[in-house]
């Protein structure tokens, strides 16, 4: 039987998983369900190939740590929905396809990513898709007379970025490349620095334009924290520094000014930017009181919280803007212990690499928003949780690993 070779494989999975993140992107404006399910399915065929391939020996599985709370976190819908721990099974089982699209997208990743040559063009090409939606978002806002891509009405589509109809998911895409473009600037020793500076930039001023604030707080840090920690790694001395530095500086200032900060402006001094979110997590915390062990379900807050609204603002609450007490109001205390096992191997990674800082950085956010809920940035944040992580190679010919402590593969 023919077996198509690792390093085939290992290409082809790369070139469709950003294919599925880049058509998943393009689409995430579209309320249809077919948008969501085309990264799921997508997932779901490359971990099949993947384990396809181990199990006719064409090659080894490379695994993380980090891989153990994903699937666990999986697993939670489905005995939430096994056990009748929900109150509305459809919307738990769209959750759990959800997660376990998100840990096929992990798992899958573990393995492109084993090759650092391929992950460095991964992430390139990750930039340039980001750059291109950068450019693209703050002239549709400013020229599309409300139209998605100048063509599509839709709602909301009069504040979106681009195909983001929600300024603070549009920001939390750019938080997750911000960090990639920033250490190229200062790290790349190709033709690719000074695209990555301009990148940076020009990212960095479309969430001013998006009026996002949260976003413009992290990736302020980022741009701030991230070449700081390249130049450590990299071993760059201040004097190095400063010329990139310095060009990247003045990019963003002039770029800034070009999209206008004045509605970002209006939008910080607003009297207490935390109204109605302030009360979306009191009554996340009271469904967290009643139901602590396994939730109300996964995917069920909306459903959930008319029950323990304590106010009445005239619209729907489709999420808590807080996705820490949503994660422990539908999955339980032991479903927001696995997403605390997730964030804190990701945070190693992150501060690791440099460039993964946005794994991180979307992790804060989480406390104040639902940055990840919609599958357009999932796939890109699942990615890069398995590109920051740091697998361990299996012991012998032919086996899976069974001890995090053998034989280290590292990325740098």
């Amino acid at each position: 039987m023919t077996v198509v070779k690792p390093d085939t494989l290992r290409r082809a999975s790369a070139v469709a998983l950003f294919a599925v993140t880049i058509a998943t992107i393009g689409l995430m404006w579209m309320p249809d369900f077919r948008v969501t399910a085309l990264p799921e399915l997508g997932a779901f065929v490359l971990a099949a190939a993947w384990l396809i391939a181990y199990l006719a020996g064409a090659e080894r599985l490379r695994l993380s740590p980090v891989l153990v709370p994903v699937v666990a976190a999986a697993l939670w819908p489905i005995l939430q929905l096994a056990i009748g721990a929900t109150i509305y099974r459809w919307a738990t089982l769209l959750a759990a396809l959800y997660w376990a699209a998100g840990a096929a997208v992990v798992f899958t990743g573990l393995q492109i990513f084993r090759d650092a040559a391929l992950r460095t063009v991964y992430l390139r090409a990750l930039v340039v898709a980001g750059f291109v939606v950068a450019i693209i978002a703050p002239l549709q806002l400013y020229t599309s007379d409300g139209k998605i891509y100048w063509l599509f009405e839709t709602k909301y589509s009069n504040v979106a970025m681009g195909p983001f109809l929600y300024a603070n998911q549009y920001a939390a895409f750019i938080e997750l490349l911000l960090p990639v473009a920033l250490t190229g600037v200062f790290t790349d020793r190709t033709g690719w620095r000074t695209f990555h500076g301009l990148a940076a930039a020009v990212m960095y001023a479309s969430v001013i334009a998006s009026a996002s604030r949260s976003g413009f707080l992290l990736t302020t840090i980022e741009v701030l924290f991230v070449p700081l920690l390249a130049a450590k790694r990299s071993g760059i001395g201040w004097r190095q520094l400063a010329s990139p530095a310095a060009m990247l500086l003045v990019m963003i200032v002039v770029l800034a000014f070009a999209v206008g900060p004045q509605k970002l402006a209006s939008k910080i001094l607003q009297k207490d930017p935390y109204a109605g979110r302030r009360e979306y997590t009191e009554s996340s915390l009271r469904m967290i009181r009643d139901n602590p062990l396994m939730g109300v379900g996964m995917g069920n807050w909306s459903a959930a919280y008319p029950a323990y609204a304590t106010f009445d603002e005239g619209w729907f609450a489709n999420q808590a803007h807080d996705d820490w007490a949503q994660w422990a109001a539908e999955g339980g205390l032991p479903f927001a212990l696995l997403m605390l096992s997730v964030a804190a191997l990701s945070f190693r990674g992150a501060f690791r690499t440099g460039w993964g800082m946005g794994v991180a950085v979307v992790f804060l956010q989480c406390f104040i928003d639902y940055p990840i809920q919609r599958m357009g940035v999932a796939v890109v944040f699942f990615s890069l949780i398995s590109a920051i992580a740091k697998p361990r190679e299996r012991g012998k010919a032919g086996g899976i690993v069974s001890d995090w402590s053998l034989a280290r593969v590292r990325y740098e």
